[in-house]
């Protein structure tokens, strides 16, 4: 699809990852904190969590221990293609014993007799194909998209995405201009508290306005969101970010709208650079998150989904680690509280350890972590979050 070098990657993997306390900022509630988006009206009380848990292991064995494809394996430690299933045995058309969603930490089910089918046309040729957890694809197109937005899939790993000599223009201007420390939202009890786990940034985020009671966050980001991008674009000359690249091959591939996101008017980021040193990976370990913008920043959004392009990878670790339950509910997920023992609760982990180069999607609100890494290479990467609607249509911002 491109004439790029893409020669001599190696070992990778990004995501933003947790501990309990650091920098602690005052509460906000989301609701005070937008009023709305002038750019949309909808009703979001008639959103439901309508996806379809059908994640499952391409020709899988029955159990015990049986190796199966795509490097994953029941009830054993076993890694292949950069990918580790320890234990845990995936959702198969049904409801698994940890198919349900928390309310400030206690368990609740989902009702699942309320959903409504999305994408019906391409669903019903597709629901009864079993899928791997991890999928592994050459290329984006409307097939591997749909597994990925109607949660079919846990991950979507596209190898060598971004060429070389991209990766290393773009590592070396990343290390040396991001140095913002990127805080992540905590929500306690619908109000959110902005904490830092060792990730640092280049890009002014959405989530920096969440706490926002002046205005001058949100001019901010309004102001730095195309100079920001543009910055990156120079930086990669006479490359194609790969920012620009998945912007121009998402719309191709899918069917229906796929852009950069408006908010109050004006065009959002998309594309934040992250680098977070070895030094700092223990914070990104030890409790999983998820990550879900407030509806009123996109009161059409029904899904979130998040893409990372690696540049830089860790010698050591750094594997991303995501839970093959039901994302939380879009209609209760602003007033969740994570669980102090949220890693307890929750079946064994899928581990999946990108190379550089790579290209990761996943729905974030399944719960995720990295874990802890080593060597004397930070991880550096490109990241944006893909808005998804009930009208299928997809969105990007940062």
């Amino acid at each position: 699809m491109d004439s790029y070098n893409a020669n001599g990657f190696h070992d990778r993997t990004l995501k933003i990852g947790h501990l309990e306390s650091q920098s602690r900022q005052s509460n906000l509630n989301f609701d005070q904190t937008f009023k709305s988006n002038d750019n949309s009206n909808k009703d979001n009380d008639s959103m439901a969590d309508n996806y379809q848990q059908s994640s499952q292991i391409s020709k899988m064995e029955a159990s015990n221990g049986v190796q199966v494809q795509h490097g994953l394996i029941i009830n054993g430690n076993t890694e292949e293609n950069g990918v580790t299933s320890n234990g845990h045995k995936p959702v198969t058309n049904g409801r698994s014993y940890f198919q349900r969603t928390f309310s400030n930490g206690t368990p609740q089910d989902i009702d699942h007799a309320s959903t409504k089918q999305t994408d019906d046309e391409s669903n019903s040729s597709r629901e009864n194909v079993k899928k791997p957890l991890v999928m592994e694809a050459d290329e984006l197109t409307a097939d591997v998209l749909h597994d990925l937005f109607n949660d079919n899939i846990c991950v979507l790993r596209i190898k060598n995405y971004v060429p070389q000599m991209v990766c290393q223009k773009l590592d070396s201007f990343l290390r040396e201009k991001g140095s913002d420390p990127y805080t992540h939202e905590i929500r306690t009890n619908g109000k959110v508290d902005l904490l830092y786990f060792g990730v640092n940034r280049y890009g002014y985020p959405l989530n920096s306005i969440y706490k926002d009671d002046t205005g001058e966050k949100l001019k901010k980001y309004l102001t730095e969101a195309l100079p920001t991008m543009r910055s990156i674009r120079k930086a990669a000359a006479p490359y194609l970010t790969p920012i620009d690249k998945f912007r121009v091959e998402l719309d191709e591939a899918w069917p229906k709208k796929a852009n950069v996101a408006t908010f109050r008017g004006q065009k959002t980021f998309c594309g934040i650079g992250r680098i977070m040193p070895t030094s700092l990976s223990e914070l990104s370990e030890t409790q999983p998150h998820f990550d879900a913008v407030p509806t009123a920043c996109f009161p059409d959004i029904y899904k979130q989904f998040t893409a990372n392009f690696y540049l830089n990878v860790p010698e050591e670790g750094g594997e991303l680690e995501i839970w093959n339950v039901t994302p939380l509910d879009i209609n209760n997920i602003e007033h969740f509280t994570i669980p102090e023992n949220w890693r307890e609760l929750l079946p064994t982990s899928i581990k999946v350890k990108p190379e550089q180069g790579d290209l990761v999607l996943f729905n974030t609100r399944r719960p995720h972590a990295i874990t802890r890494f080593g060597g004397s290479n930070p991880r550096t990467s490109l990241q944006t979050f893909i808005g998804y609607t009930k009208e299928s249509e997809v969105f990007l911002w940062v």
